[in-house]
């Protein structure tokens, strides 16, 4: 009987010959991302501001002056708020204005001429709440499930003429960015 012995050297030379090794790769993952502002639901606003007669306006072309019997309370109500701190209520746009910059333009066809519309913050404080340019921004800090920003319309009397009859009317969006 005879006895071959390997070496060492032959035994893994063989082994590595018989064997696949197996090919390998890498990938890295890198995730991004970012947690938003949660958001509420907010319905649109549709009000009748009472009629008027044209004569509780200033009869001097020059005056201005607002229509106190028109004074009208609204609100944007949001509802189902969830993972909101606050939001900032953007007031329609520059455009939105009359030759007044702070007054909301009467948008009306063949509409009552220099009219318009104040809107002001507050409810029932037309005569007192701060009035809301177009364009301009209000920011609410809040953690409910709802919220409520309370203002009040009225008709405005802007400089430049008389106002006889007419419709008025105005429309704006507001633009609101939650926190």
């Amino acid at each position: 009987m005879s006895t071959h012995l390997l070496s060492p050297l032959a035994l893994v030379g063989m082994l590595a010959c018989g064997a696949d090794a197996a090919a390998q790769n890498s990938a890295r993952v890198d995730l991004n991302g970012s947690i938003d502002a949660g958001t509420c639901s907010v319905a649109a606003v549709s009000k009748t501001i009472p009629a008027v007669g044209a004569n509780v306006f200033p009869q001097v072309a020059g005056n201005t002056g607002s229509a106190p019997a028109s004074y009208t309370d609204f609100e944007i109500a949001l509802t189902g708020c969830s993972g909101v701190t606050g939001a900032t209520f953007q007031m329609g746009a520059v455009a939105d204005a009359s030759t007044q910059a702070n007054v909301f333009r009467n948008k009306a066809t063949n509409g009552a001429p220099f009219t318009g519309y104040w809107i002001k913050e507050g409810t029932g404080r037309c005569t007192a709440g701060a009035t809301v340019a177009p364009g301009a921004s209000i920011t609410r800090n809040f953690t409910t499930a709802t919220y409520q920003l309370y203002l009040c319309a009225q008709y405005v009397k802007i400089a430049g003429g008389l106002v006889t009859m007419g419709p008025l009317s105005t429309n704006f969006t507001v633009t609101i960015t939650y926190r």
